[in-house]
């Protein structure tokens, strides 16, 4: 060891002996699954479902944001409640594919159709 070294050593367990420094016991949660034996290329091939994932999410959020702008072109209140229904079970059908994330929010028919309302007046 070397004399910055020892020296560096010195002062934190003085500044810890002191409360001037806290080291928390380095506790942290359990790793997933440790006693499972894991096919060769595991790594791999989750690292690329949650990178295609993260490719599926922001598809679906951009299918979703071009839904929400059809609604207010919809010429009557059944016609939105329909498009706001299929948008919603594309929104089902994307959150399938979602690994490890957040799944895109679903629309809120009474919602949409009041605004809807609103801005025909």
């Amino acid at each position: 060891m070397s004399y910055l070294e020892r020296m560096l050593e010195e002062r934190l367990a003085k500044a810890a002996a002191d409360g001037e420094l806290s080291a928390p016991r380095l506790e942290g949660k359990p790793i997933a699954d440790l006693h499972w034996e894991r096919p060769e290329g595991w790594w791999a091939k989750r690292f690329f479902e949650r990178e295609l994932s993260h490719d599926r999410r922001a598809a679906a959020l951009e299918g979703a944001a071009a839904a929400r702008a059809a609604f207010w072109r919809c010429p009557d209140e059944d016609t939105v409640r329909a498009a706001v229904t299929d948008a919603n079970a594309a929104i089902d059908r994307a959150n399938v594919n979602i690994v490890d994330g957040a799944p895109v929010d679903h629309f809120d028919t009474d919602d949409i159709v009041d605004r809807w309302r609103r801005l025909r007046r």
